[in-house]
């Protein structure tokens, strides 16, 4: 099944965003909106998305996955977030 999830990532050190970004190129689509925040479109589920990024923050770093519902939803954000929502897919 196709999930979106909001994922928070802190890599350890050493870890660059490129390396956080070619992971997140494993999903189907994905925004970055802030620094450490992603929504990934994905039809893998948060334990895959665990292990893939597991690697990226361990030790001392952090991560955070959660399923989101994009239809329920309200806030300020740039165009470019809102309009990479409403993409068909």
């Amino acid at each position: 099944m196709k999930t979106y999830y909001n994922i928070y990532i802190k890599p350890k050190e050493g870890i660059n965003l490129a390396e956080v970004e070619k992971k997140m190129n494993l999903s189907l689509d994905w925004f970055r909106y802030d620094t450490s925040c992603y929504v990934v479109y994905s039809s893998s589920d948060v334990n895959k998305w665990f292990e893939r990024l597991r690697p990226l923050v361990d030790p001392k770093g952090r991560l955070f996955i959660s399923e989101i519902d994009i239809h329920n939803r309200n806030g300020f954000m740039t165009r470019d977030f809102w309009d990479w929502l409403k993409k068909e897919r």
